[in-house]
């Protein structure tokens, strides 16, 4: 199984096992388009992304049929409480890499005997792009100008964080910072 994480939480420790999480390489695509009186076609205004949406198929694995397993239950629920707001999850097939969303529909549970498999839908709203830790470390600059090339892998074009720090005693005065992309 797929070892997982919501906010911080590993599923295995309210007894989910996640078997599956489904999600598509890319968020749905909204057309922005406008089709106007007699004239063939419409206007294209370009496209967007929409919310891109994903299922966790997990197994609610219990020690007995009522107790236990109705503890397991009420975890899933106190977890995935909409109340929270977004929850951020990380699996270990896709290391490095945050997805940010929220419950969003119904979670129905078939019951076989001890166990229990459920489907959690989830929703990633504001941002439908994982998040990474990439991050570039004790970079000296020890001449100037000095040029540094820093690559992302991610799925999407982002605005780095760039922090400066000056550790030697001299006030640094005059330095520019270039923010370009590669085409």
């Amino acid at each position: 199984m797929i070892v997982a994480t919501a906010d911080g939480v590993p599923l295995s420790s309210i007894g989910l096992g996640l078997k599956s999480h489904n999600i598509p390489v890319l968020p749905p695509t909204k057309d922005n388009t406008l089709e106007l009186a007699d004239r063939d076609g419409a206007l294209d205004f370009g496209s967007t992304y929409g919310p891109r949406t994903f299922n966790l198929e997990c197994i609610v694995m219990a020690d007995d049929s009522t107790i236990d397993y109705h503890n397991r239950v009420a975890q899933v629920a106190a977890l995935f409480n909409i109340r929270k707001g977004d929850i951020v999850f990380t699996f270990s097939d896709r290391p490095g890499k945050r997805y940010i969303g929220r419950y969003a529909g119904t979670m129905d549970i078939q019951k076989i005997i001890f166990d229990g498999e459920l489907t959690i839908p989830i929703t990633m709203s504001e941002n439908p792009f994982p998040e990474s830790d990439e991050k570039v470390y004790e970079t000296t600059i020890t001449q100037s100008p000095q040029t540094l090339k820093i690559v992302s892998d991610g799925d999407e074009r982002a605005t780095p964080l760039i922090v400066l720090t000056n550790t030697g005693l001299n006030t640094v005065q005059g330095f520019k910072i270039i923010n370009e992309y590669e085409l």
